[in-house]
């Protein structure tokens, strides 16, 4: 028997002992939340890639990847735990192992094959075995880390955090070693989980909320701008997880010229990009006599809560909220996009609009408290229904490098860097992701959902916002 064989059986034994393991804490709402959108497919992984490069040309292999994500797995007990949703109240569990041969897939493409690989990855099932993290790690032969996970174990920025983590145990390591087992057992007992974000701060729901929210619900025709609201096709029955992908890039300089631009008329890279995608949606929607008849769109706006929870940005959890909002279509739209002609009073405003609600954004996850457990019930109760919003715009900031110690040569580093969610079924028509990377340059991933809006609209929307935003930054 081989020392490999050898430690999964121990591991093996150690599970049979338990049938539930040692459990880390209760599972809060919107965690089971998160659970049932993902055990009923209606939503596939969320990924973070990063690509990953050494100074001198050296190949990220397999035994030096495997001792550094076995460093990250011990710092961080969510990527060595389950969700159990069976018990009462759901719990997370303690892994005995993670065998990292399960986890880690490394294939033999590069980084011009991420679209398609994402496409492919999406479509399928999330795992939900007793024995597996949820999370999953597809390296390409260029060094393009696909950081995998279900909703459940984190937010968006809990895939920047795995990559700070990542990153820095790469830069620790300093005699790479030829062999690793993959097997990361005799994990630490005194590990704890990031708080629920439910018992991490106040999410109270204040009782005219409460009347405001149940009413819309029980007499739709109060939400009077629902019905002018454009939102792409209703969610799709039966569900689907095949997602189109696109990728776009721009440069530190671009980059830069968008930041400050954006700050100068007192916005900033979000709200701008949010009102370019106002205005080239109204222009589609224009073109098309079917669609005239709407005078808004609806859009979400992910906010981390971070910084109202004192949670640190190297944390891998969920805690987020969102600004869900209607917003004007432009009517006419503008024909040309440049610096001097573009709203910056609606950029501005919702600028704004997001400072003022941050503090408050944590009573909408509150609201699942008046789900009363049915999870399963109220996804479900989508399907077939006028889609939420049109588009989802979900900005996870600049990467944040793991501090280099004085004087130490930093060889390991972080170049392109992108942020891809499905949500296929249930999330918004368009999902327009960016991400800051280490070097000061920008990705934008661009998805939608087979079935959620056309094929046409949505590339004719990608290739008018991707000219939009190369414009603003000339």
């Amino acid at each position: 028997m081989t020392d490999t064989e050898e430690i999964q059986e121990k591991a093996v034994e150690q599970q049979d002992a338990s049938t539930l393991g040692r459990v880390l804490r209760k599972a809060g709402r919107f965690e089971h939340y998160f659970n049932a959108r993902s055990r009923l497919n209606l939503t596939g992984y969320v990924t973070v890639c990063a690509r990953y490069a050494h100074t001198s040309g050296d190949p990220l292999t397999k035994p030096l990847l495997f001792a550094a994500l076995e460093d990250v797995i011990r710092k961080n007990v969510a990527l060595a735990a389950r969700f159990s949703p069976g018990s009462p109240e759901g719990v997370w569990v303690a892994l005995p192992l993670v065998d990292l041969n399960r986890v880690v897939k490394l294939v033999d493409q590069d980084s011009a094959s991420l679209p398609t690989l994402l496409e492919g990855l999406f479509v399928q099932q999330l795992e939900f075995s007793e024995d597996m993290p949820l999370w999953r790690l597809v390296v390409l032969r260029d060094g393009m880390v696909v950081f995998a996970y279900d909703h459940t174990l984190g937010d968006g920025q809990s895939g920047l955090a795995f990559h700070h983590n990542l990153l820095a145990s790469l830069r620790n390591i300093h005699d790479p070693p030829s062999d690793h087992s993959g097997v990361v057992s005799s994990l630490p007992e005194d590990a704890v989980l990031t708080p629920a974000l439910e018992d991490a701060t106040d999410v109270t729901v204040p009782f005219p909320m409460l009347v405001r929210v149940l009413s819309k619900m029980l007499f739709p025709f109060l939400d009077r701008k629902k019905g002018k609201a454009w939102a792409g096709y209703p969610v799709q029955d039966p569900p689907t997880l095949v997602t189109t992908v696109r990728l776009l890039e721009y440069t530190p300089e671009q980059a830069s010229t968008l930041i400050k631009l954006s700050r100068d008329h007192k916005a900033t890279l979000t709200s701008t990009m949010h009102t370019l995608a106002i205005i080239v949606l109204s222009r589609l929607l224009d073109a098309q006599p079917a669609n005239k008849k709407f005078q808004y769109v609806h859009s979400s706006i992910p906010m981390s809560l971070r910084r109202i929870t004192g949670t640190p940005s190297s944390a891998i959890c969920n805690q987020v909220s969102a600004l869900s909002t209607y917003h004007s279509l432009f009517r006419p739209a503008p024909s040309i996009i440049s610096k001097d002609t573009f709203p910056w009073d609606r950029a501005s405003t919702l600028t704004a609009a997001l400072r003022r609600e941050l503090p408050h954004s944590p009573r909408v996850v509150g609201l699942f408290k008046f789900v009363s457990g049915k999870y399963d019930e109220y996804c479900l109760g989508m399907l077939g229904k006028k889609r939420g919003s049109a588009f989802e715009l979900s900005n996870l900031g600049a990467f944040s490098e793991p501090p280099a110690k004085e004087g130490e040569e930093t060889r390991w580093r972080i170049q392109e860097m992108f942020f891809v969610q499905s949500d296929a079924t249930i999330g918004a028509a368009l999902k327009v992701n960016p991400v800051g990377t280490a070097a000061g340059g920008l990705g934008v991933s661009v998805t939608w959902g087979k079935g959620a809006v056309d094929d046409e609209l949505a590339e004719e929307f990608v290739k008018a916002f991707d000219e939009g935003l190369r414009t603003l930054a000339q």
